[in-house]
Parts: structure tokens; sequence; C-alpha cells
């Protein structure tokens, strides 16, 4: 069960590996435990793939 694993159980942390560029897979390979519960721990918090974050001067030619 993914509340198992800390780093699974804060959002914000969890969050932040994910726009840092980490997939499920290095997510999971990190916590020890499986992909299915890392989806498990992503659906739990609502976040949802993919995460992007754009350079500001890409944000301004898209007017974002």
């Amino acid at each position: 069960m993914w509340t198992d694993y800390p780093q699974l159980r804060n959002r914000e942390e969890l969050r932040q590996q994910l726009l840092a560029g980490k997939t499920i897979e290095q997510i999971a390979r990190e916590n020890g435990c499986s992909r299915g519960t890392v989806r498990a721990a992503l659906k739990n918090h609502g976040i949802r793939r993919p995460i992007l974050r754009l350079p500001d001067n890409t944000r301004q030619k898209l007017r974002l």
C-alpha cells in the first residue's frame, strides 16, 4: 500500500519529484515499490501526469 512509503505520503515531495523530471518508474525504484504503488499515490493525491514546466520565454510565446 502506498501509505507504507513516507515519500509517497508527502504530496508536495511527490509533486516536486515529477516536476524535476523523474518518471514513475524512477520514483518506484528509489522507494523500493512498484509503479502501481506510485500511481496509486498520485491518484490519491490528485496529481495528474504529465506535469510540464515551461520556461518563461516559451510561456510568453504561447501566451499562457
